[in-house]
């Protein structure tokens, strides 16, 4: 809610601060359309007009901004070098404030895999009623699943449920957070990601709404112009070598992994492989058109490619 209060105590030194206050203040503000474009645009003022290091951009906040938070690293993880969601909830089912795990019966698609490379601070209290811990417990035990089963990932995520405490900072907060997520710096091409698709996450637009949900086309080193709701891909990259792990539950059209020279040794092969059969060998060429589509996407240096290899579906 009060954008004053929250640039009273979240401050990281050498750094430059952007406070926004919600456009419409309902309960999810930053996770409805109109509080994500919001945002969008505020990193995009700050790449061009501040020249930011686009490596180190951090989200965070306390309650509706730690909702918000969770929300915009796992929508958008590839813009973020860390986030500190503080006492917020996550978008679940039968509704998002329950006071412990076992009652959520599902969870918003399209976030929590997505983290493999963020590194993640995030905290609640037992005893919070504003903002109940449950489905920030429940997103914990969900991220030890998926550290469990991916050596390596998720491994730079640190939850806390604070005992009776409501809803408040708890002690050495946020500093202590900061302090941690200020050591940290954006990858901007992991060798290897995971990448959940929710095409129309909750809160859905109202009447009030004049525009859609930006359509996620670019994903790090990944592009699908056209993806489905509820596509599921892991990607793993060494030197020249990709793979396409696990594409489901179906190819997507017009589906490219994008390049450039920091990633690979452009006097080499590229070796594309799906499902483990080898799908492209060769050498691509730069072009201007993945330049500018690129840069224009996110507005961002270091996400900027200059050539790409389009994957046909296998047959």
């Amino acid at each position: 809610g009060s954008a004053s209060e929250a640039s009273g105590k979240w401050k990281l030194p050498k750094c430059m601060s952007m406070y926004p206050q919600g456009v419409r203040l309902v309960g999810d503000t930053w996770n409805t359309v109109h509080g994500e474009r919001f945002l969008l645009t505020l990193i995009e003022i700050a790449k061009l007009r501040h020249e930011i290091d686009p490596d180190r951009v951090y989200v965070a906040g306390f309650s509706m901004g730690g909702t918000g938070s969770m929300h915009m690293a796992g929508r958008f993880p590839d813009l973020f070098a860390g986030a500190i969601p503080a006492h917020g909830v996550l978008m679940a089912s039968p509704h998002s404030k329950l006071k412990t795990p076992d009652l959520v019966e599902s969870i918003q698609n399209g976030i929590l895999p997505n983290l493999r490379n963020v590194p993640v601070y995030f905290y609640t209290g037992l005893e919070d009623g504003n903002c109940e811990p449950g489905t920030f417990m429940y997103a914990w035990h969900r991220i030890r699943e998926l550290q469990e089963g991916d050596a390596g990932g998720y491994g730079d995520i640190r939850f806390k449920a604070w005992p009776g405490l409501a809803h408040a900072f708890p002690p050495g907060e946020p500093g202590t957070g900061l302090k941690w997520i200020g050591t940290k710096t954006r990858d901007p091409y992991p060798e290897k990601i995971v990448w959940e698709y929710a095409a129309h996450p909750f809160p859905y637009p109202d009447d009030e709404d004049k525009v859609e949900r930006i359509q996620q086309e670019w994903f790090y080193w990944l592009q699908c112009v056209l993806p489905k709701d509820g596509m599921y891909v892991i990607a793993t990259r060494k030197g020249n070598e990709f793979d396409l792990d696990d594409v489901s539950p179906a190819f997507p059209d017009d589906f490219a992994i994008l390049l450039n020279p920091e990633m690979i040794d452009v006097t080499k092969d590229v070796v594309v492989r799906y499902a483990g059969k080898e799908v492209y060998r060769g050498k691509p060429v730069p072009d201007v058109a993945t330049i500018l589509e690129t840069l224009d996407a996110r507005l961002d240096r270091r996400l900027l490619f200059d050539r790409r290899v389009r994957i046909p579906e296998p047959e």
